[in-house]
C-alpha cells in the first residue's frame, strides 16, 4: 500500500499490550498511518493480515461507536465500499478501539484531486445506507442538523437554546454573535420545513486517512466518524469538504454526486445554512454536555468561531457550485472547465479568480439581505464584508504565500516588498439597501507601485481590470472586453470635473463645470465621460486599484501632498491632459513632487 500523503499529529509506531489483547492482535508493533483530532488510525496484523486500526478520543461513548460498528458490519455485507469491522468496539483504558478489514489504495491529500468521484462515492453510500435507515434508527445523543438548536444533549438534557442566554453573558462578543447566528440558521432550516427531505445514514465528514484512492479516483471509506440518521442534504453539505475551496471543485462534486443519486435531495439552496448548522451542532454539545455542567471550553469555541469565520465564505461558494452543477448557465465569467489559477499563474489572471470566487459570496448575502454593524471609526460593516475578505486571504495564503496583505476588516500583515490591497465591499452602505452600486476591489502594490488592479460590480455585471503596460479594460456582462481611455479634452476652461465630498468644489477654477452626482465617478473618468476627480476622503484601499485603471486609461493622478500615495485620502485624478494647469489652478494649488509628476 502506498504511504499516507499527510499524517496530522504524530502517534505511535506501537500498541499497548491491553489494546493487542483486547483486539486480538499478533502484536504491539503497527504503521502510524494518521492521526486527526478525533480519531488516530494504524496498520497493525491480526492472525497475520493487516487490518486499519482506530482510535477514537476519550469523549466518543461505547453506544455511540457500537452504532458506527453496526452501519458498517450492515454495509459491508451488501458490498458497499466500505471497510469491514473484524473486531471491536471495545473500550480500553478510556478510549474506543475498533479493527477493520484492510483496504488497498492511497491516501488522499485534502482536497481530493478528484471530486467529482468523491461525490460519487458519496451518492453509492447514500444508496446504500437508505435500506437500514429504519432499523438503526437515530445514533444515541445526536438529533438532525436541522434540529441543533432544539434537541436535548447528553449531561443534562439541557437544549442549546436554552443554554444559550447564559453562554452570550459568559463569552461577550464571541457568545453574542454565535447565538445571533445559531438563532438565525435554526430559523432558516426551519421556516424551510426540510423536515420531509430523503434521510439517510450520514457519513460525510471524512478526513484524510479516512477516504482511500484507487486508480486516481475515490474508491473506499476506511473510517466511519460521522454515522446516524439525518438529511441527505445535510450529509451532502458535510461532506463538501474534501472538494474545497472553488465553485468549479465544489460543483463536480456536487455534479457527480447527482450522477448516481438524482436530484431528489432537498432545496441546495439551504446547502450554506445546513454547513454552519454542522458546526453550531457541534457547539451544542460542548455548550450543553460539558460547559453547562462546569467545564472549560474556551479552547473548543475558539476552534468552532475560527470555523464558523470560514463558513461565511465556503457555505456559500458551495450554494453557487450547486447551482451551476444543475444549471446549463454559468453565474460567472469563468465556468468550470477554464485552467484554474496556481502558484504560477500570472498576477492579473490571479487578481481575476480571485474576483470571481469573491462575487459569488459577495452576491449570496446580497441577495438573502444583511445587518450592518457600526465600525470603531464609525463606517458601517456587514457580515459579507467579513466573509469577502476571509475568503481572498485564505485564497492568497495558498497562492501567494510569501506576498503581504492589506485589507479594510483585518488590517495588514506580511512583506512590504508585495503588498495585496483588499477591499471587501466597497460601497457598504449601498449594498445592505439592497443597491447594486458596490464593489470588490483587489490591487497588487510592489516596491511602491501599483501594478495590477480589479474592480468587480457584481450587481451590475461589469468588472474593470488593469496590469502595468496593459491598458484599462472594462466587462459587460453578455458583451466584449472594451479597451477604455480617458478623455481628450485639454483645457481647464469648460473641463467637466467632479468634486467630492462636495464642499471640496469650492477648490476648484470658476471655470470648470460640474456634473450631477452618480455613484462613482472615476468609472466615467476612465470611459471618458468626465475630465477629472477631485476627492478628499477615504483610505488605501479605496484609491489603490483606481491609481491603475486611471494611469493605464491614459489619466494621470497626484495626492494631496503631491506624490502617487493611495494613503493621503485621494487628491486629483484626471484626464493626464489638464493636469498640470488643473493642479496649478486648484485652491490652494497642489505641487506635484519631481518623483510623482503627472503623465503628460
Amino acid at each position: 500500500m502506498a504511504g499516507p500523503s499527510r499524517r496530522w499529529l504524530a502517534i505511535s509506531a506501537s500498541i499497548s499490550a491491553d489494546v493487542v489483547s483486547a483486539l486480538g492482535l499478533d502484536g504491539p508493533d503497527a504503521e502510524p498511518i494518521v492521526g486527526g483530532r478525533v480519531s488516530k488510525v494504524w496498520r497493525a496484523y491480526r492472525d497475520g493480515a493487516p487490518v486499519a486500526l482506530r482510535q477514537s478520543p476519550p469523549f466518543r461513548r461505547l453506544p455511540e461507536v457500537a452504532y458506527e460498528c453496526d452501519l458498517l458490519v450492515t454495509l459491508a455485507g451488501v458490498g458497499a465500499p466500505v471497510a469491514a469491522v473484524i473486531a471491536g468496539p471495545t473500550l480500553v483504558n478510556g478510549s474506543v478501539w475498533v479493527a477493520f478489514s484492510w483496504v488497498d489504495g492511497a491516501h488522499p491529500a485534502v482536497p481530493v484531486e478528484d471530486p467529482a468521484s468523491y461525490g460519487r462515492l458519496l451518492a453509492e453510500l447514500h444508496e446504500h445506507t437508505a435500506a437500514p435507515v429504519a432499523r438503526l434508527g437515530q445514533r444515541p445523543g445526536w438529533g438532525r442538523l436541522d434540529e441543533f438548536l432544539t434537541v436535548p444533549r447528553p449531561g443534562g438534557g439541557r437544549t442549546m437554546a436554552e443554554v444559550l442566554p447564559d453562554f452570550e453573558r459568559a463569552f461577550g462578543a464571541a457568545g453574542a454573535w454565535l447565538r445571533q447566528m445559531a438563532e438565525e440558521v435554526h430559523g432558516r432550516l426551519t421556516a424551510a420545513s426540510i423536515g420531509s427531505f430523503p434521510r439517510v445514514v450520514a457519513h460525510g465528514d471524512f478526513a484524510p486517512g479516512q477516504v482511500l484512492m484507487r486508480d486516481d479516483s475515490v474508491g473506499a471509506v476506511v473510517d466511519w466518524d460521522f454515522a446516524h440518521l439525518d438529511l441527505r442534504l445535510a450529509d451532502l453539505a458535510v461532506a463538501a469538504s474534501l472538494a474545497r475551496p472553488t465553485v468549479a471543485r465544489a460543483a463536480a462534486f456536487v455534479r457527480g454526486y447527482l450522477d448516481v443519486a438524482g436530484t431528489d435531495v432537498g432545496d441546495l439552496d439551504l446547502l450554506a445554512d445546513l454547513r454552519r448548522a454542522f458546526h453550531l451542532s457541534n457547539l451544542g454539545n460542548y455548550l450543553c454536555a460539558r460547559w453547562a455542567n462546569g467545564a472549560d471550553i474556551a479552547p473548543q469555541v475558539t476552534m468552532l468561531t475560527e470555523r464558523l469565520e470560514r463558513e461565511q465564505w465556503w457555505g456559500p461558494t458551495l450554494v453557487a457550485a450547486a447551482r451551476e452543477a444543475t444549471s446549463t448557465r454559468f453565474t460567472r465569467p469563468n465556468p468550470p472547465g477554464t485552467t484554474p489559477v496556481t502558484r504560477a499563474s500570472s498576477d492579473l489572471e490571479l487578481a481575476q479568480a480571485l474576483a470571481d470566487r469573491a462575487a459569488v459570496v459577495a452576491l449570496h448575502y446580497f441577495e438573502r439581505g444583511v445587518t450592518t454593524q457600526t465600525k470603531a471609526d464609525a463606517s458601517p460593516v456587514t457580515e459579507a464584508d467579513r466573509a469577502v475578505e476571509r475568503l481572498l486571504r485564505d485564497a492568497l495564503a495558498e497562492l501567494r504565500p510569501d506576498d503581504g496583505v492589506l485589507g479594510e476588516e483585518f488590517g495588514g500583515h506580511g512583506t512590504d516588498d508585495r503588498t495585496w490591497i483588499l477591499d471587501p465591499i466597497d460601497g457598504t452602505g449601498a449594498f445592505a439597501r439592497g443597491d447594486p452600486n458596490w464593489r470588490i476591489q483587489l490591487a497588487l502594490d510592489s516596491g511602491g507601485e501599483i501594478i495590477v488592479a480589479v474592480v468587480d460590480a457584481p450587481a451590475l455585471d461589469v468588472r474593470w481590470w488593469a496590469a502595468t503596460g496593459t491598458g484599462t479594460y472594462e466587462r459587460v456582462a453578455g458583451g466584449p472586453d472594451r479597451r477604455l481611455r480617458v478623455s481628450k479634452t485639454a483645457t481647464v476652461e469648460d473641463a467637466l470635473v467632479a468634486a467630492h465630498p462636495s464642499p471640496l468644489a469650492d477648490r476648484l477654477p470658476a471655470a470648470t463645470r460640474q456634473p450631477a452626482p452618480t455613484p462613482l465617478p472615476l468609472v466615467e473618468l476612465i470611459r471618458g465621460e468626465l475630465d477629472a476627480y477631485l476627492v478628499q476622503c477615504c483610505h488605501t484601499w479605496d484609491h489603490a486599484p483606481w491609481i491603475l485603471l486611471v494611469h493605464e486609461a491614459g489619466g494621470s493622478f497626484t495626492d494631496h501632498r503631491g506624490g502617487i500615495a493611495p494613503d493621503q485620502r485621494g487628491g486629483l485624478y484626471s484626464n493626464g491632459r489638464i493636469h498640470h494647469d488643473l493642479l496649478a489652478a486648484l485652491s490652494p494649488p497642489i505641487t506635484p513632487r519631481a518623483s510623482a509628476a503627472p503623465t503628460a
